[in-house]
């Protein structure tokens, strides 16, 4: 983005403007994009991992194996979220991502290593989406917060 100045330090998100007052938008909207949400962190992690360079259809073998250790750092703070509540639904979710995250160990030569960690990231997504629904708020909408990041499309989508 032309005129950035720094990047939040909650979700990495570019931003312009005076850091003590919170940046802007392109648009002149102040602050960042998860800013009052809840679960934020949990947002912003994921939507930096789905919007990530692992998900091109030329990423490049060090992409995939970064994109790979965010997602289990993702699933590690989803299960810190997780810890000590009665959310089996959340729980089931976190346990489906964290299979599809041991399938798809990049290190090893598969053809669906991509497919396991687009897996795991979606019931990442859903573990999210538990979290929210017990507060009564609506799923979180990734492509609402596309414009922050560097994307031209989400490969992927209708592949598997």
């Amino acid at each position: 983005m032309a005129g950035t100045d720094y990047r939040c330090p909650h979700c990495g998100a570019e931003l312009r403007g005076d850091m003590r007052k919170g940046g802007s938008r392109p648009g002149g909207t102040p602050g960042c994009p998860y800013d009052g949400l809840a679960y934020s962190a949990l947002r912003a992690g994921h939507d930096a991992i789905y919007f990530g360079p692992w998900r091109r259809i030329d990423a490049p073998p060090t992409e995939i194996r970064r994109g790979y250790h965010r997602i289990g750092r993702h699933l590690d703070a989803i299960g810190a979220e997780l810890a000590g509540r009665d959310l089996p639904a959340a729980a089931r979710d976190l346990d489906a991502a964290l299979a599809a995250l041991r399938a798809a160990d990049p290190r090893e030569e598969r053809r669906d290593t991509l497919r396991f960690m687009d897996n795991a990231l979606s019931y990442a997504h859903r573990a999210i989406d538990d979290l929210l629904h017990e507060k009564g708020l609506p799923p979180h909408q990734p492509m609402d917060f596309s414009e922050w990041y560097d994307v031209v499309e989400v490969p992927f989508r209708d592949e598997w």
